[in-house]
């Protein structure tokens, strides 16, 4: 009887004790842990590390058919029991605290991580085929396109972003907000700022041309339950100082149109009009297919940058 109530309980404690709570942000990138060696979040990382080390370490019960021995049964068992009540309600007020007492508090991801700043040369070699480039025109669409992408992940409905993600990396958004609802979670993404952003990796290659935007952001990450608003990880009060690489790619001699090419999220970089595009990527007026980059750049990759992540030197680099 006590080896049973034991893993009734054991079970309970694992459930409650540790949530499954997946990584947030757009992506799901933001794991709420500070690279800087500061603040961590929100999130409850380990089990109970306290001197209890699993079943018999000073309870040691043994089996007998008599009633002295079914008695002790009982205590022990009920010590167990309280044992791991207590445990529960630790864990409880141990993650009440996490969530709630950080307010002020930021938390950085990929603090000690450079990534150099290469610009100047990569504006001068799309120059080289593409005059029109404008680097402002497209750094102010990247930083709208970041706005746009965030939001509406917080929201759960991405068909506004169709436009401008290539197919792969949207049906894998679309995959994960689905999840999302499927568990009943929100990921609420508050307060967005881009802090600082610039171009760090130009490739060409027979092909395409990939840009890699740096961007620096700064915003409140965390999740709760839909039904109840129940935090479940992160804090509303923190923030959180994320840093990307978005790669854009479009077709090998493409050139900009300053009259259509990145002038917002809501317009087809083929025909101008404002945008209704379909599950396949097809612009509803002038019919063609707007996420392959054969028009226009296209977003195709997003990492987020951690202490642990190689970016390498960036630059101008032609295939």
């Amino acid at each position: 009887m006590a080896k049973k109530i034991f893993f009734i309980f054991l079970l309970i404690f694992s459930v409650m004790a540790f949530p499954l709570v997946s990584d947030a942000d757009l992506g799901n990138f933001n794991n709420y842990s500070s690279d800087s060696g500061g603040y961590s979040g929100g999130s409850y990382s380990g089990g109970y590390g306290g001197g209890y080390s699993g079943y018999g370490g000073g309870i040691h019960v043994v089996p007998s058919g008599d009633s002295d021995s079914s008695i002790m049964e009982f205590v022990q068992a009920l010590i167990v029991v309280i044992i791991f009540a207590a445990i529960i309600i630790f864990n409880a007020k141990r993650n009440k605290n996490k969530n709630t007492g950080n307010s002020g508090k930021t938390v950085r991801q990929g603090y000690n991580v450079i990534v150099p700043d290469h610009s100047e040369e990569i504006i001068a070699e799309i120059h080289k085929n593409d005059p029109d480039f404008s680097y402002e025109k497209f750094i102010g669409w990247v930083k709208e396109v970041f706005i746009t992408l965030q939001s509406a992940w917080s929201n759960r409905d991405f068909e506004k972003c169709r436009p401008f993600e290539k197919e792969e990396l949207y049906a894998q958004h679309i995959s994960q907000i689905q999840e999302y609802k499927d568990k009943g979670w929100i990921n609420k993404l508050d307060r967005l700022n881009v802090n600082q952003s610039y171009l760090f990796k130009y490739t060409r290659d027979s092909e395409y041309e990939y840009l890699t935007v740096y961007i620096q952001s700064r915003m409140s990450d965390y999740i709760i339950d839909e039904k109840t608003g129940n935090v479940l990880k992160g804090s509303p009060d923190a923030e959180y100082e994320m840093k990307y690489l978005y790669t854009f790619i479009r077709k090998n001699g493409v050139k900009t149109d300053p009259a259509k090419s990145n002038n917002s999220v809501v317009a087809c970089p083929h025909c101008g009009a404002p945008t209704q595009i379909t599950s396949a990527g097809k612009c509803e007026y002038c019919g063609f297919i707007v996420t392959t980059g054969e028009y226009d750049w296209v977003l195709s990759n997003i990492e987020a940058i951690h202490n642990e992540t190689g970016v390498g030197k960036g630059g101008v680099i032609i295939r």
